[in-house]
């Protein structure tokens, strides 16, 4: 049996927007009550209401109630009183709703509809002040931290968790920045959700960058299906923070130590993660490699400056055995298999290749030693996948058909944050061999699921939520995406996008207007051609053998971004065209072509490929305006 109570604040002013935050929607699942807010989307002027999955499609009945002091709503042209009954039918038809200060003078009147999601449970978090928690600027109040209570209802309405909250957090870095947060909770106790197995850490990815909303949970999986070690596994939610709709998450589990997590002796061991050097913190200890190679480092100790020579001896001793022709290091003598997991980075090397992440090598890349008196350095677990499958800040990573993760130079030059380990890696012929083994043995047949079969299935689970999340955040989403489907993918532009103009929309009610800004089927098509390409390119390389050149295609343009890299990377089957070269053009330049650093040679699209160049971009200013 659901129910719901709709309560008033009491607010000293009769302005609108003040008695639409204090209007609360007290809604009852299980026998629990649920509080809900009010969201106006200002650009239409029109109020929605947000409910759980568990209310679609069914009658609701709502009894009013005031607190703290008289005040009234109007439905429809009806005034509401303290406990007076108000039923929604269910069936989102737009009603009139009308706001009224304390000595009943009206303060606005508006549309307001009512509309349920889908398929998905839904988290009610209460925090004490969730205005001090949103309230970020740039990566200052990261740390801010609150307690609360966490109200978890399925989709059929029944109560599956409800626990206190011991901290509750904004988490993330660019993510952080953005309006639809991420956060990070801890429970007092170990506790299961979505069928994951229990612990205290948990994290709510926002995906507010992702316009499919599937990319981090595909990649999540695949590594899950693929690899034996532990792997982060997430489940999609929806979450409420104080009543307030914040949209589709990825409730994940945390990347840790610890039980039913990466289960390692902590006392023996050490967790690294590779870090951007403009990302580093004073509270954080690290460990830069003689190369530069930044890493985190987790450890416990009394003698903490010990340990990080012992760290760096061990990051130096590997990274000269990577940098060694022979593969053997010449500070221990040891070649590289005796200094890292083979398997479990050739693991990882599969997953930042099929995936296309832009922060291949430089960041959220985790590894970790189990006894640190003999050192061996495993890769995992993996983490962040919200810029891969061509929505990335770095062009190279938009090609699917280009071994993107062998690459060194992923950042321009000079810059310190370059993919120096993996593309290392892929050098060793050990190595190489054993990752395209992990392919066709493994990670292929998992990937060709994904492309088959759950890309679909995740998208018909979350498609009304994807829906809602749209509506909410449809003013900032399209500028947090990094790159739209239809755009050009070889370059980084002034970062503006082109709003959804509403065209074919024609034949949509006045009801189902809300749905204008959905756009979910494009990027879903998005990220499956870039799996399809990227699964047929490397099909081609490792099943087929076949012979490849790498082109690489210099973009020097003083119009171009150069803060990422505009640099361009082409596998090529030897003896065929080229093809796919872009061709950047801006007013007061004359682009002259690519030439070969060698020869000097024009090479344009079509031409035949028979070994590896360097391709140099030419642009000469022309003065035009």
């Amino acid at each position: 049996m659901l129910a719901a109570v709709l309560t008033v604040s009491y607010v000293r002013t009769d302005h609108e927007k003040e008695l639409a935050e204090g209007l609360i929607f007290e809604c009852a699942a299980d026998g629990q009550k649920i509080e809900v807010r009010l969201w106006e989307d200002e650009e239409e002027e029109k109020y929605y209401l947000f409910l759980p999955s568990c209310f679609a499609g069914k009658p609701t009945e709502f009894v009013l109630r005031y607190e703290g002091g008289k005040g009234t709503v109007g439905i429809d042209g009806t005034v509401y009183k303290r406990n007076s009954l108000w039923t929604d039918g269910g069936k989102e038809e737009i009603h009139k709703l009308e706001l009224k200060g304390p000595l009943g003078t009206s303060a606005g009147e508006k549309p307001l509809q009512v509309l349920a999601s889908a398929n998905l449970p839904a988290l009610m978090i209460s925090a004490e002040d969730e205005k001090d928690i949103l309230d970020l600027t740039e990566f200052a109040n990261k740390k801010y931290i609150e307690t609360g209570n966490l109200l978890m209802v399925d989709e059929s309405g029944s109560v599956v968790c409800r626990e206190n909250l011991e901290k509750f957090k904004v988490r993330g870095n660019l993510t952080a920045t953005l309006d639809k947060k991420p956060f990070t909770f801890t429970f007092q106790r170990p506790v299961s959700l979505c069928g994951m197995k229990p612990a205290c850490k948990w994290n709510l990815l926002a995906n507010a960058t992702d316009g499919s909303y599937i990319r981090n949970k595909l990649v999540l999986d695949l590594a899950n299906a693929s690899i034996d070690a532990y792997e982060p596994d997430g489940e999609f939610v929806e979450v409420y923070l104080n009543g307030v709709y914040q949209g589709m998450y990825l409730l994940t589990e945390a990347v840790e130590i610890g039980e039913n997590r990466l289960e390692i002796p902590e006392q023996d061991s050490w967790f690294l993660e590779m870090e951007l050097d403009f990302r580093m913190e004073e509270d954080v200890p690290y460990v830069i490699s003689d190369a530069g190679q930044i890493f985190a480092a987790g450890f416990v100790s009394a003698k903490p400056s010990e340990e990080i020579s012992r760290i760096r001896y061990m990051i130096n001793d590997i990274e000269r055995a990577l940098m060694a022709e022979d593969g053997v290091s010449t500070l221990s003598g040891k070649d590289l298999g005796e200094l890292i997991d083979m398997d479990s980075w050739a693991e990882a090397f599969l997953v930042q290749e099929i995936s296309g992440d832009h922060d291949t090598g430089i960041a959220s890349q985790f590894s970790y030693v189990t006894d640190k008196e003999n050192p061996l350095l495993y890769a995992g677990p993996v983490w962040d996948f919200d810029g891969v499958m061509g929505n990335v800040n770095t062009p190279m990573f938009g090609n699917p058909a280009a071994l993107t993760a062998s690459v060194c130079r992923s950042r321009p030059e000079g810059n310190a944050n370059q993919n120096r380990w993996l593309s290392a890696m892929y050098n060793n012929p050990e190595f190489q061999a054993l990752t395209a083994e992990k392919y066709r043995e493994v990670f292929r047949e998992n990937l060709g699921w994904a492309i088959e079969e759950g890309i679909d299935q995740y998208t018909e689970k979350i498609r009304r939520s994807a829906l809602l999340d749209a509506l909410k955040w449809h003013e900032k989403r399209q500028d947090w995406i990094f790159v739209h489907p239809g755009e050009n993918r070889w370059a980084i532009g002034d970062g503006k996008s082109t709003e959804n103009d509403g065209s074919g929309n024609e034949g949509i009610s006045a009801e189902e207007m809300y749905a204008r800004f959905s756009d979910l089927d494009q990027h879903v098509d998005m990220v499956r051609e870039f799996l399809l390409q990227k699964k047929d390119f490397l099909d081609r390389l490792w099943v087929e053998k076949r012979d490849f050149c790498v082109v690489e295609v210099r973009n020097e343009a003083p119009f171009l971004n150069q803060d990422y890299n505009q640099t361009l990377y082409y596998w090529v089957e030897k003896g065929t065209p080229l093809a796919g070269l872009p061709r950047y053009e801006m007013e007061g330049y004359d682009f002259t072509g690519y030439f070969d650093r060698e020869s000097g040679e024009n090479i344009s699209e079509g031409a035949l490929i028979c070994e590896d160049c360097i391709l140099e971009g030419i642009w000469e200013e022309t003065g035009e305006q």
